[in-house]
């Protein structure tokens, strides 16, 4: 079993929905039904989320309620955060990322990876065998340190859209996304969510939530 901690936006919120529409669309001009589930498969395992803490066993020691405390603090703690959002190409896929001051967010991450690690099961050799050789030197560092690459100075807030494309295929993507992406309200960072993959390879879903303390930070 693993956990992680997201962002999930609130059912029913314009980000919410925004995601539920994305998610459910069966086609897209110029991509057929078939390549545009393979394209979001990746998110549909996921869901719709912005990770905080990446996915990650808990170690033999630790247990769920320490989990629970250690993210209940970091939220009690924390204001919401209004996140304005535009659509942009990471590492080679389509997300959405923010287009304002991410010191807010970033430090947010930072506590719950920084809290959350000594909770975590060690990195195995499979795992590293698996992501080592694609790092860089500060990558791997941070791997193996936290468990994961992409934290710290490398962290990029992003709620992912679809995996890599072709570059007709990401024009027909931008050409149903924009329009919908440039309407969005700023999204509002108003609560942690552990999510929980019961066996491997399931989809992560909400499993428990926590919202922030008082007040907004924009």
């Amino acid at each position: 079993m693993r956990y992680a901690v997201y962002f999930c936006p609130t059912a029913g919120s314009e980000l919410g929905t925004f995601g539920h529409d994305w998610l459910t669309t069966d086609a897209i001009a110029g991509i057929a039904a078939e390549r545009l589930r393979t394209l979001t498969s990746n998110v549909h395992r996921y869901g719709w989320h912005a990770t905080l803490c990446a996915p990650f066993a808990l170690a033999e020691q630790a247990s769920y309620d320490e989990l629970r405390s250690q993210v209940a603090d970091i939220a009690q703690h924390t204001q919401t955060i209004e996140l304005p959002l535009h659509l942009q190409r990471l590492a080679g896929f389509l997300a959405l990322r923010p287009s304002a001051d991410e010191r807010d967010i970033n430090r947010l991450a930072e506590q719950c990876t920084r809290r959350l690690k000594a909770l975590r099961a060690p990195t195995t050799e499979a795992a590293w065998q698996r992501r080592a050789a694609k790092l860089d030197a500060t990558e791997l560092a941070l791997f193996r340190q936290f468990g994961y690459p992409y934290v710290l100075d490398r962290y990029r807030f992003h709620l992912t859209l679809c995996a890599a494309a072709s570059e007709e295929e990401e024009s027909a993507l931008r050409a149903w996304l924009s329009p919908r992406v440039a309407s969005l309200p700023p999204a509002r960072i108003d609560a942690l969510t552990i999510c929980r993959e019961a066996e491997p390879g399931q989809p992560f879903e909400p499993f428990e939530r926590f919202a922030l303390g008082a007040g907004v930070r924009a």
